[in-house]
């Protein structure tokens, strides 16, 4: 559907889109909206001709309501009610390339790409490409060209329409999307199987953490450390852990504090003092150091008489 004032302007969709807007509008296109902003896809993407190529042209884009209808999904059905919303007049979005001669219109496909459809009105303060939309609601694209300030061409592609949502009801249409939209990577079966797997990874490594015991609360008793001896030479810490042979020592430690002639089963300090050792059969043999005597000078012999 175009209207057009008295010129040879004409407009269609370009070969890389029409296609597939023809296949969504089979499958009753939806288009998602959300509150941040989202694309319209498939992209809006037009081949004007019939411009005067010495003159300036501007191109704008709005949306427009196909009828008064709020749309339901029910049961695999599309049911209509009465429209209650409050309407206002369209936001229109014009070109960001503004102002071009015809020649540079005609040049290359016309693209509104920038265009961000959302639900929540507040968000239309973002930016003059963000534009607010009823969801349930039957919308179509609405081009139109100006010379001047004047209207010369508004075009209506019939198959273009969509209803707008919040998520798709239709599995067909979805996949549709899915499969030729670049930005749709959230919804692709790789994707999903990617992040399906990361929760795996994560979930796999909280339960290993909980299973682990924690030591940043809790108090683990120290072993205590052995008293130390008083004579540690004589008792190694490896006859700790054999009675008997400890008591052996200690027998013998003790003679060493009751014998006049200490003994020590030390090797070490057999090297270093050695002593035979006290045997039961034999009575110990006090060695007694020798003695240092000094000679002495005779006395001389008193031969003074007395008179």
């Amino acid at each position: 559907m175009s209207f057009s004032k008295m010129t040879d302007i004409s407009v269609s969709l370009s070969s890389n889109t029409d296609a597939l807007w023809r296949n969504c509008f089979e499958l009753t296109n939806e288009m998602n909206i959300t509150a941040p902003g989202r694309r319209i896809f498939p992209t809006l993407e037009y081949i004007v001709t019939g411009f005067d190529p010495s003159k300036y042209y501007g191109i704008s884009m709005h949306f427009e309501f196909m009828d008064d209808k709020k749309l339901r999904y029910v049961n695999g059905v599309w049911t209509e009610s009465p429209s209650t919303e409050e309407k206002g007049v369209p936001r229109i979005v014009f070109h960001k390339n503004g102002a071009q001669l015809g020649k540079d219109w005609m040049d290359k496909p016309v693209s509104f790409d920038q265009i961000r459809v959302t639900n929540r009105k507040s968000d239309q303060h973002k930016g003059p490409s963000f534009v607010y939309l009823f969801t349930q609601h039957r919308y179509i694209p609405v081009l139109t060209i100006l010379e001047g300030d004047q209207i010369v061409h508004i075009s209506k592609i019939d198959y273009t329409s969509f209803i707008t949502v919040t998520a798709y009801h239709s599995d067909a249409l979805n996949q549709l999307k899915t499969d030729n939209n670049p930005y749709a990577t959230g919804s692709r079966q790789d994707r999903r199987q990617k992040r399906e797997a990361e929760r795996c990874s994560q979930s796999a490594k909280k339960m290993k953490k909980e299973s682990e015991p924690s030591t940043s609360n809790s108090t683990v008793p120290s072993n205590p450390s052995p008293a130390p001896t008083a004579f540690p030479f004589l008792f190694p810490t490896n006859l700790l852990s054999q009675p008997n042979v400890l008591l052996q020592q200690f027998q013998l430690s003790s003679q060493m504090f009751t014998q006049p002639q200490p003994m020590f089963p030390n090797p070490l300090l057999a090297v270093l003092f050695p002593t035979p050792p006290i045997t039961p059969d034999e009575p110990a043999q006090i060695a007694t150091p020798p003695v240092n005597v000094e000679p002495v000078e005779p006395a001389e012999e008193d031969t003074t008489v007395d008179a």
